[in-house]
């Protein structure tokens, strides 16, 4: 039986051989084991990738054999390579396995931990270094902070705080920065301007001057000092209210904002550097810097230190506002009570009977403002003058200039001299005073000639006077506005020159009563004020006055006003 049994045997081997059998039996584990093998490699990756466990590279290794070697059987038909590749994976584990079996997993941790102390240390000294090299670019700005705030608080007991502080804020930025000029202007949100409020340096003006402006540099500084510029319409306008900084290397690039006037040499721009000051995200300011002519556009650096220090400068001005509002408001209360009593008794009592005129008045004081100051000097045997003026600033330093212009016109209208001459030797007494306070002011006046029946008018600032022809049934205005009183002594004014008839008018006004404004925030404007005046032409000056005063109080109704308003009616009797 054994005999044939293996006689069978052999008979088989020697029909069917190994490769035969693999064919028919073996190739299906073969390839589920490498299938099997493949997805095992598959996600111990995965999780080698996505770090969810530790998985050694002996492993990888040995699976990676394992899948070569069963499908390299499966091709050739050799159960041998099979057997090899088994083999060499089990050598492999064995190794790794010997080596976990006999190490010591305390010195293994050790040289983990020693290995991520080198990596944090490494880590620690780069964090360090860059910590350094902040301290080192920003200590010199953590400074400028510190010294702001406490300039400002400094600044406290100065007569003019504001100022005191914008000055050293100006010579800062013109050091951090190496900039040649620095100006700010502050936004006004009553009048809803930009307001010129500090200036260190050169700093030509990138805007376009005014056309009867001398380009002298005298001229042109004075003029940018006292400026306001409206928040649209303009290179400061336009900057504030986007908002965000802008640095114009190239001002006369073919699309730059930048105005360059002509031709003179202190007028040529150079490069500019603006930046909007804010506080809780509202914009307060514009802070303007230049550079001459010629010279290298601001850096990225230069413009980002400038900004730093502006947003310091808001923090500081915070506390230093507060102080202001304060200490203005107390002052002004007390002063104002003063001053109001001083500026009734420089104002005409009673309004004088005059031959061939017919005068009225209106006149309403703004609570601690008097700024405003009218006459009435009968000059000479055949002339009589009408002043009518508007001071700058408040309180008594507004009154002790109305004070110092009155006495200087009632000094010399007892002259022969015009309206225009009157004004220009006004004009270089003021600006020959140096007492710290400004002393600009708007003044018409005319001079009213009895014999002949006519008038001479002469205007300074922005006072308007209005000629109604009672011929013609028309009004107009006939000043011309220019530059106030007090602003440069070489400035010239001119006469205008006027034949009245009867049933003419002249009128007078301060700019208090064109602005005033109603609940809406609208002003009255010079188009109410005449048409008032020409539907009541044919009354006397003093109910033309009264009339006016109505149609204000109507307008206006119970909202506060900011401004004095002051109005003078001067009607030709028939």
């Amino acid at each position: 039986m054994l005999e044939l049994f293996k006689t069978e045997n052999l008979k088989f081997s020697k029909e069917y051989n190994l490769d035969s059998t693999i064919d028919s039996f073996v190739h299906i584990p073969i390839l589920i084991a490498a299938a099997a093998g493949l997805i095992l490699f598959i996600l111990l990756l995965l999780s080698k990738i996505r770090n969810t466990s530790k998985v050694s590279f002996v492993f990888y290794l040995a699976i990676g054999v394992s899948i070569a070697g069963l499908l390299y059987t499966y091709k050739n038909r050799q159960i041998m390579y099979l057997v090899v590749t088994f083999l060499l994976s089990e050598f492999l584990l064995i190794i790794y396995a010997f080596v976990l079996a006999v190490s010591d997993p305390k010195k293994r941790a050790q040289k983990k931990n020693q290995k991520e102390k080198e990596q944090n240390s490494d880590a620690d000294a780069i964090t360090k270094e860059a910590i350094e090299q902040i301290k080192e670019k920003y200590s010199d700005i953590i400074s400028i902070n510190r010294d702001l705030v406490t300039k400002a608080a400094g600044f406290f007991s100065s007569e003019d705080a504001m100022s005191a502080f914008l000055q050293y804020f100006d010579k800062l930025l013109l050091e951090k920065t190496g900039a040649d000029g620095c100006a700010v202007l502050l936004y006004d949100e009553f009048d809803d301007v930009l307001a010129v409020k500090s200036l260190e340096g050169k700093f030509p003006p990138p805007y376009k001057l005014p056309e009867d402006l001398p380009h002298k540099p005298i001229r042109v500084e004075t003029n940018f000092k006292f400026s306001q510029f409206a928040v649209s319409g303009n290179i400061f306008g336009d900057i504030f209210t986007a908002g965000k900084p802008v640095n114009i290397a190239e001002p006369n690039a073919k699309n730059s904002p930048v105005f360059q006037n002509e031709p003179e040499e202190f007028l040529k721009c150079g490069p500019y550097l603006f930046i909007p000051m804010q506080q809780d995200g509202e914009n307060i300011a514009l802070v303007c810097i230049s550079r001459a002519a010629g010279q290298e556009p601001f850096t990225q650096d230069e413009m980002n230190d400038a900004c730093t220090i502006v947003e310091a400068a808001s923090t500081a001005l915070r506390p230093l506002n507060s102080f202001i509002a304060f200490t203005e408001h107390a002052e002004l209360t007390k002063e104002g009570d003063i001053a109001t009593k001083f500026q009734k008794a420089l104002l005409p009592e009673k309004m004088p009977v005059i031959n061939k005129l017919s005068i009225g008045k209106y006149s309403m004081p703004a609570e601690n403002v008097c700024g405003d100051y009218y006459d009435i000097i009968p000059s000479r045997k055949e002339r009589i003058t009408f002043i009518m003026g508007d001071v700058a600033g408040k309180g008594m330093n507004s009154l002790i200039i109305m004070a110092m212009i009155r006495a200087m016109f009632r000094l010399v209208s007892n002259t022969n001299k015009s309206s225009a001459t009157l004004l220009e030797w006004v004009n270089r007494a003021i600006c020959s005073e140096k007492n710290g306070m400004d002393h600009f002011a708007s003044v018409s006046l005319i001079n009213y000639n009895s014999i002949d029946n006519t008038a001479q008018v002469a205007t300074s600032g922005t006072n308007p006077v209005l000629f109604y022809s009672a011929a013609e049934g028309t009004i107009k205005k006939i000043s011309i506005d220019c530059e106030p009183i007090g602003v440069e002594k070489t400035t010239e004014y001119k006469d205008i020159d006027l034949t009245l008839n009867a049933g003419d008018i002249l009128i007078s006004c301060t700019d208090g009563v064109l602005e005033c404004l109603n609940e809406n925030g609208v002003q009255y404007s010079l188009n109410n004020l005449t048409n008032v005046i020409k539907a009541n032409c044919k009354l006397s000056g003093k109910d033309i006055a009264n009339k006016v005063k109505d149609s204000i109080k109507k307008f206006c109704g119970t909202t506060q006003q900011y401004d004095d308003q002051s109005l003078l009616v001067v009607k030709i009797q028939g």
